[in-house]
């Protein structure tokens, strides 16, 4: 398979997964975010949803691709032009260390 091809495979194949993730469910608040993924030298792009007043926040990936440039803008120019969702960026060169360390969160069950 030539390269143009599994290109438009993969397109093809982050739309789907995006509208099966993207249901539109009521009191549900949708976004996407794309990270630069250097430890595993790769691209991926998520889509996350927070249900109104709820805490638990779910994330789906819906690609994950090698990290070339051009297919990253591809990509990204196909989901711009079939989403309105806001995105946001990380790059796991620069990671965000929390404040404090969480030691009671009934939410996830943790409790140290």
């Amino acid at each position: 398979m030539d390269e143009a091809t599994q290109l438009r495979l993969g397109i093809k194949s982050m739309l789907s997964q995006y509208n099966h993730y993207f249901t539109r469910a009521p009191h549900t608040r949708y976004w996407l975010v794309v990270v630069d993924n250097h430890f595993e030298d790769c691209y991926s792009f998520f889509i996350y949803m927070q249900r109104f007043k709820a805490k638990l926040i779910k994330s789906y990936e819906i690609a994950c691709f090698k990290r070339d440039k051009g297919q990253y803008e591809h990509f990204l120019s196909s989901l711009k032009q079939h989403s309105n969702l806001s995105i946001e960026y990380r790059d796991t060169n620069h990671l965000i260390q929390p404040d404090a360390k969480i030691s009671l969160d009934l939410i996830h069950g943790h409790n140290i």
